[in-house]
């Protein structure tokens, strides 16, 4: 109900009326400006949808059930590394080696590393850590990280009924199994998500931003998706029932974003998906923002795959999905389609933006898109301060941040979108678990800052030509450069 309140309201204020007077050719681009419109503004309601449940919800119950007297499964844990730094994969196994459980196997899959020096050291680790460790290397390898998890799967104990993924760069604390595989006594369990959280990430400003950005996903999203058998599988720290996993097929090789594809066909086939709160675990936060913007686009890529592959389960009676699973997955990608719509209708604002200035009378009618741009501006600064202020009680810089970096992304969100589907190959490519070379791509300062000064000067001469009168066409291309200057202030804000 209040969902459809916002989209009124807002449709309401921005005063989405077709447009019916011009030529013919402004009258094509009017329209379709006027389409994009109210496609962003539908979009930011299914957006709001989640700021919407956390509002009118009581306090979440984040309670995790206790360690149960029960029978312990047997786990296999396996640690998917490609090309990984050996002192890093070092820690995470020694991690795993002080584990206050029994009943586990740690299977590391080097995949693809072609320099010996970085796989050798890790051989000798696992040796030397005894029979528990397994370490395999596989010099060429289809699938990526699935393709290696696959192989991983066929070596696994026939006594593990459970199996685990930890990436190659994240530090369990010992209570993390005897704190998770409690929930596979229920059967319809297909797997259990613990946070994907973070260390390292305090002494610089761009790693706090990006911090901090990631963390809403898990204090606020996956614990209002884990009330509706909802949770969204990420890829580590995650354990899965193997019954399940082989049940539905394995893991997808085709799919950058192997993790959450898998998570979606396990509730599909009326499996539950449970989230334990308790940050069980920690890795590497991404050493740049060139590297986090990296690894959300291959995260894009991987969804848009899982939308083309899987969009028949969101039909209706299609699959065993509940409405509430469907929506929270269309809530989540949502703001995706949405930077897709922005940078699709950049070109179209400009254009808009410049016949306003050559007409003689009022301007073309541009308000409806750059209403919807300016709406959408306006409620992610109002979301950003409810969430880190009012619920996670944070101080305003990391709510700054956090929004800093989500604007900042934006375009880089976009365009993956749009990339997804018209099926341009893109690699899996993995986040670095150690600093690189710090080398500046002039193009990603300039090209945001140069469409940045030409929507925002387009706009100042359509304010000071009509006046009140191109209010709206201004503003809303205003609203345009505020994106742009804000990926522009990320760039510069990541840096020593």
């Amino acid at each position: 109900m209040l969902c459809l309140l916002f989209v009124g309201v807002v449709v309401l204020g921005a005063g989405l009326v077709p447009p019916a007077t011009g030529g013919f050719a402004i009258g094509v681009l009017t329209w379709v400006g006027w389409l994009f419109g109210v496609l962003l503004l539908l979009l930011a309601a299914a957006e709001a949808f989640e700021l919407v449940d956390l509002v009118m919800q009581t306090p979440i119950d984040v309670s995790d059930r206790p360690v149960l007297d029960c029978p312990l499964p047997f786990v296999s844990l396996h640690v998917p590394i490609c090309s990984e730094p050996p002192e890093v994969v070092t820690q995470t196994l020694l991690a795993l080696k002080a584990l206050s459980y029994e009943r586990f196997e740690v299977l590391v899959i080097d995949n693809n590393t072609h320099d010996e020096a970085l796989w050798r050291p890790i051989e000798r680790v696992c040796g030397e850590l005894g029979p528990q460790f397994r370490f395999f290397h596989l010099p060429s390898w289809p699938g990526y990280k699935a393709g290696a998890l696959n192989y991983a799967l066929r070596r696994t104990s026939q006594e593990a009924s459970v199996v685990g993924v930890i990436d190659a760069d994240y530090q369990v604390v010992p209570a993390f199994l005897a704190s998770l595989v409690v929930h596979f006594d229920d059967r319809r369990v297909g797997f259990v998500q613990a946070p994907q959280d973070y260390r390292e990430w305090e002494q610089r400003y761009a790693s706090r931003m990006c911090y901090w950005e990631y963390w809403q996903f898990f204090a606020v999203s996956m614990r209002l998706r884990r009330q509706r058998n909802a949770v969204l599988m990420h890829g580590t720290m995650v354990l899965i029932s193997r019954a399940a996993l082989l049940r539905v097929g394995g893991w997808a090789e085709w799919c950058l974003t192997e993790d959450s594809e898998l998570g979606l066909r396990l509730l599909a086939a009326g499996y539950r998906g449970e989230y334990c709160s308790l940050t069980l675990g920690r890795g590497l936060v991404p050493f740049s923002y060139r590297a986090y913007l990296r690894q959300r686009r291959r995260w894009v890529t991987g969804g848009v795959q899982t939308v083309r592959r899987h969009w028949r389960l969101f039909a209706p009676r299609a699959s065993s999905l509940t409405a509430a699973q469907k929506l929270h997955y269309l809530q989540g990608w949502a703001p995706w389609m949405r930077d897709g719509l922005l940078m699709a209708s950049v070109p179209l604002a400009i254009v808009l933006g410049v016949v306003s200035l050559c007409v003689e009378e009022a301007p073309v009618p541009i308000g409806p898109l750059g209403s919807a741009v300016l709406v959408i501006v306006a409620y992610l600064v109002v979301r950003e301060g409810i969430v880190y202020r009012a619920y996670l009680g944070r101080p305003w810089i990391d709510g700054i941040g956090a929004g800093l970096a989500i604007f900042g992304m934006m375009p880089t969100v976009g365009l993956a979108w749009l990339r997804g589907w018209v099926k341009i190959p893109l690699a899996f490519q993995r986040t670095p678990k150690q600093p690189q070379p710090r080398t500046r791509c002039v193009l990603a300062v300039v090209g945001p800052l140069v469409v940045g000064t030409i929507v925002i000067a387009i706009a100042s001469g359509i304010l000071a030509r009509f006046g009140s009168g191109g209010m709206r066409a201004g503003m809303g291309l205003a609203a345009y450069g505020i994106i742009c200057l804000a990926c522009v202030c990320a760039e510069l804000v990541d840096r020593d």
